[in-house]
């Protein structure tokens, strides 16, 4: 057993009844992927707010725990506004077809409006193009590839950004991203920040 995963089975479990009305709005807007079940939930603090962050991996146990394929995504504990979604898949390997620009632009509008309608038209566009990713699949690095629609939010001074896999399918969105030099907003999405720091699981 490693350091993680001492220290997680030490932590508290989060009690479902905490967080159950948070995923079942959540639920109304997305949908897991199939294939994927419930393997946790963290409590924490993003840009000073307190977020969940749920976790689902491959039902069959394949390329799971840190590093490995999964759908996580993160809330906020008072407003259940969803604050970020990734997929990591092995189904975005790279050397697909990525969709266009101005596809990739229409998908991400029809995501937003549906997630959360007025955001989309609030974004100042800043570019659009390929973004790599690293997952572990049977033991071997991977690369998973996406079209990034990266965009600045003036009204809030904050970054948001969606990547769209090679199927049109979401990979990632994440809003209400700091960067002062660089990102300073917590990365609940990104596993390798994951092992870094001590979450309830």
């Amino acid at each position: 057993m490693n350091e993680t995963q001492q220290r997680n089975q030490a932590e508290p479990k989060v009690k479902e009844e905490t967080y159950e009305r948070a995923l079942n709005e959540v639920m109304e807007t997305i949908s897991v992927p199939e294939g994927y079940e419930f393997k946790n939930v963290r409590s924490g603090k993003q840009n000073a707010a307190n977020v969940w962050v749920f976790r689902y991996e491959k039902s069959s146990g394949e390329n799971n725990e840190l590093g490995g394929e999964h759908y996580s995504f993160t809330v906020d504990q008072d407003s259940h506004k969803i604050l970020g979604i990734t997929w990591m898949d092995q189904r975005f390997a790279s050397g697909q077809q990525l969709p266009s620009e101005k596809r990739t632009e229409e998908l991400v509008k029809s995501f937003l409006n549906r997630t959360q309608p007025g955001l989309f038209d609030s974004l100042d566009n800043h570019w659009i193009r390929p973004h790599d990713e690293v997952i572990t699949v049977s033991g071997e690095k991977m690369t998973v590839t996406g079209m990034k629609y990266k965009c600045y939010l003036p009204d809030e001074d904050t970054w948001a950004w969606v990547i769209v896999g090679s199927d049109e399918k979401i990979m990632t969105f994440e809003q209400g991203i700091k960067w002062e030099g660089g990102r300073v907003t917590e990365k609940w999405l990104h596993d390798n920040w994951l092992e870094t720091v001590n979450t309830i699981k």
